[in-house]
């Protein structure tokens, strides 16, 4: 890709019009630093990846939020990334003992069982539906856990064309489990 004008605010006008190429080298750009900023904040390269991704999904979708004349791309990519290990850091957070005891049996009820079962089978249908590559990716991602550069080796494609690989596939499994279960309508009387 070639533009006459290839600095982050350029980048980021294209991004907030949809322009995937452009994301996909302002992503180049930056990944490196905002993974560096996460692995230091949390102390782990699997959840750094996370928050980078997160981040980038953010970015993505927000891109029209962003203000040049606010801050430079790098704060505001920066802030992102902090404020989503932040928010990973407090979950961490152990309770006290006195509060731990006073929980609720975390068991599933009856209700929540079957509720699960019918979710589960929905994801199982919308992962097949896949192309392979994507449900390849979801996979070693999500099951096998693999960080994103580890993921993208396997599947022999670029960090980036791997992030953008997941993204898509994840958007097809939220869009088909946001459709109703014909089995479950099927089996009500």
């Amino acid at each position: 890709m070639t533009l006459a004008d290839d600095s982050d605010a350029a980048l980021m006008r294209l991004v907030a019009g949809g322009d995937e190429r452009a994301f996909r080298r302002l992503a180049d750009r930056h990944l490196d630093g905002m993974l560096r900023l996460a692995r230091k904040m949390l102390g782990s390269a699997a959840g750094a990846d996370d928050v980078a991704q997160e981040a980038l999904l953010r970015v993505w979708m927000h891109a029209g939020r962003w203000r040049p004349e606010r801050s430079r791309l790098t704060t505001w990519l920066y802030t992102i990334v902090y404020r989503l290990c932040i928010d990973r850091l407090r979950g961490q957070r152990t309770e006290p003992l006195e509060r731990a005891l006073d929980t609720a049996d975390p068991a599933p009820g009856a209700f929540e069982t079957v509720a699960r079962a019918g979710e589960l089978r929905q994801l199982a249908v919308a992962l097949a539906a896949l192309p392979p590559r994507s449900r390849a990716a979801l996979t070693l991602f999500y099951y096998q856990e693999l960080p994103g550069p580890e993921a993208a080796a396997v599947l022999g494609v670029s960090l980036r064309a791997f992030w953008s690989l997941l993204h898509r596939a994840r958007q097809a499994i939220q869009q088909q489990m946001l459709t109703p279960d014909p089995l479950a309508k099927a089996s009500e009387p």
